[in-house]
């Protein structure tokens, strides 16, 4: 067999280490949750101080009526290529793509679910939630774009970055600290470079 040239390294692939789909579902559920079950409570608390504050300063700037998901019945026909025409969900997230990114946030964009499945046009407010991110009105959504100035557009704009945000968060939680694989072969009794062969001499 012959033997490495001078310089050649040896490299054997190290396993790459099991995702962690727990933490990164709590860090779907509320931001940074995952990395302070993992012990990383510093970057948990940060992520989870960003996120919200971002998603807060949006939901403040829009007065509480830039997340929800419209009531599909009076918004106009969605015709997709090889689906067809969709209603529903598919209908209304059509024409409130918004909510695709404010959806990323967790917990604070459940109550948009919650409010679009039990919407009633006839009553003013959901008897549980009251008017937490349900539909604003005809007159409602007419008055803060018309006669208020570019804040209310503004504002779904933030919400949206923090869902967005929340997507490399979750990553962050579930691919775990970049140093994990050098502390699995440190507990294995292996040096950290052990995966790569010395260099060769002559």
């Amino acid at each position: 067999m012959p033997s490495p040239k001078p310089g050649h390294r040896n490299q054997e692939t190290p396993p790459a280490p099991p995702y962690n789909f727990m933490a990164g579902f709590l860090s779907y559920l509320i931001p940074g949750l995952g990395q302070i079950y993992q012990g990383r409570v510093g970057k948990g608390l940060l992520f989870l101080a960003c996120i919200y504050s971002l998603f807060g300063y949006g939901m403040a700037l829009g007065q509480c009526s830039n997340v929800y998901i419209p009531e599909p019945q009076n918004l106009p026909k969605v015709t997709l290529p090889i689906f067809g025409t969709q209603d529903g969900a598919v209908k209304a997230l059509y024409h409130r793509p918004q909510y695709c990114g404010q959806f990323w946030t967790g917990v604070v964009a459940w109550p948009a679910i919650w409010q679009y499945k039990r919407y009633d046009r006839q009553a003013d407010a959901d008897p549980i939630l009251g008017k937490l991110e349900r539909q604003p009105t005809e007159e409602r959504l007419n008055e803060l774009q018309t006669n208020g100035d570019r804040s209310w557009d503004l504002a779904w704009v933030f919400t949206v970055i923090a869902g967005v945000l929340n997507i490399m968060v979750i990553y962050d939680a579930a691919a775990g600290p970049a140093f994990r694989l050098s502390e699995r072969m440190a507990s294995e009794g292996k040096p950290p470079n052990s995966a790569v062969a010395p260099v060769a001499t002559a």
